[in-house]
């Protein structure tokens, strides 16, 4: 009996090529009984295939540079509402600060002038009729003091208004040193009547337009008193109200920007607190060669109190303590007393304040009580000490 081996010798012989693929057809062997191919010879891999091209490389550059503006535009709306949003929420600490403030310690009127507003409304009698205006310079010039108190009292406004191209603290000024209590009592009514105010009362609109001509009349008697023939007696008076006249919100805001100073080595921020408390004065005023000892000497106690404030408020927040109050501003050395009683009750804070403002608390410490050196001799040495200056005391005692 013979066996049929033609299958195993088939198995042996190479698969004709396909022709339509041009692979090689498997054999009897490789095939799986289910027909389809086995593993021993794994079908050839299938590579990717693109249906549309890739567009140029200046597409993707152009979308590119297109996203890149989109996102720097997010960015920079982003930023300015963040700082918008910073300088609101700062506004809104300092109305809340100043409402603190103001329960605690009162404001200036509060302290200084409520007792005397009394006693001066009881003494003075209200017109029958409203008063004219030659009336009230005829009073300045018989130096009628009850009268022109009582147009403060029921009044006020014929004390700013012009009456023959003159305002009545100028008219009062121009007479002479023979009616400098008339030009006293007009100041005076200057300072009671910004006193009289909160500070929300600055945002009413009325308030706004008197205090306008309030400035002008105080900026006039400035530049009168300036003249060669007349004396700067009350020039200091005269820029104390023009600073009064603006309100807690100017003192706030002035210490605020000079607190951001402080941060950076590179300021001068005592010669830059100068230079805001001088900027109320008139052009004349900030001509005069060396200045009016009277005024400098307000200048300089405005700066130092403007320095110590700056200085306080950024350590206050570091710390979180209370800023020191404004009535005190420019009035000797009522601040620095402030200042020192504050300091002392937060002496074991006191190290967690950044290390500049911590030198230059530590500087008007050590140089502002010196009552042996004048008050512009103490600027100067803060100066030295602060902006880097050289010459201290003795610039200032050689100028």
């Amino acid at each position: 009996m013979s066996y049929n081996y033609s299958h195993v010798i088939g198995s042996l012989e190479p698969a004709p090529a396909c022709a339509h693929t041009g692979r090689v057809r498997a054999g009897p062997s490789e095939l799986a009984a289910d027909g389809r191919a086995s593993p021993l010879r794994p079908a050839a891999a299938r590579e990717p295939v693109l249906l549309q091209p890739l567009p140029p490389s200046t597409v993707f550059e152009k979308e590119g540079a297109a996203q890149s503006e989109l996102e720097l535009d997010r960015q920079t709306v982003q930023r300015r509402r963040e700082r918008d949003l910073a300088e609101a929420l700062q506004d809104a600490q300092f109305r809340v600060e100043r409402i603190a403030a103001r329960e605690q310690m009162g404001t200036r009127t509060k302290k200084e002038t409520q007792t005397t507003e009394v006693e001066e409304e009881r003494r003075t009698a209200p017109f029958v009729r409203p008063p004219e205006a030659y009336e009230l310079y005829r009073a300045i010039d018989k130096k009628d003091l009850d009268f022109i108190a009582r147009v403060r009292d029921h009044a006020f406004h014929m004390l700013l208004q012009k009456n023959a191209a003159e305002f009545p603290v100028v008219y009062a000024a121009r007479i002479g040193p023979s009616h400098r209590d008339v030009l006293i009592l007009l100041v005076g009514a200057f300072s009671r009547y910004v006193n009289q105010f909160e500070e929300d009362d600055f945002a009413n609109k009325e308030v706004q337009n008197t205090l306008k001509m309030l400035r002008a009349n105080l900026k006039l008697a400035i530049d009168n008193a300036l003249l060669p023939q007349n004396q700067p007696h009350l020039l200091s008076s005269y820029l104390q109200v023009l600073i009064m006249s603006e309100g807690d919100a100017w003192i706030h805001k002035t210490a605020h920007d000079l607190g951001l100073l402080l941060r950076d080595p590179a300021t001068r921020p005592v010669a830059e607190a100068e230079a805001l408390v001088r900027r109320f004065a008139t052009r004349e005023l900030r001509s005069v060669p060396g200045g009016v000892a009277d005024v400098e000497e307000y200048v300089w106690n405005a700066t130092l109190d403007l320095v110590i404030m700056a200085a306080w408020s950024v350590a206050a927040g570091q710390i979180d303590a209370d800023n020191l109050p404004t009535y005190t501003f420019a009035r000797d050395l009522r601040t620095l007393t402030q200042l020192t009683e504050a300091m002392d009750a937060n002496a074991g804070k006191m190290g967690r304040v950044n290390r500049r403002v911590r030198s230059i608390l530590d500087a008007v410490r050590r140089i502002a009580p010196n009552t042996l050196l004048g008050m512009r001799a103490r600027v100067a040495e803060l100066r030295a000490a602060i902006d880097g200056d050289g010459g201290g005391a003795a610039n200032a005692n050689a100028a």
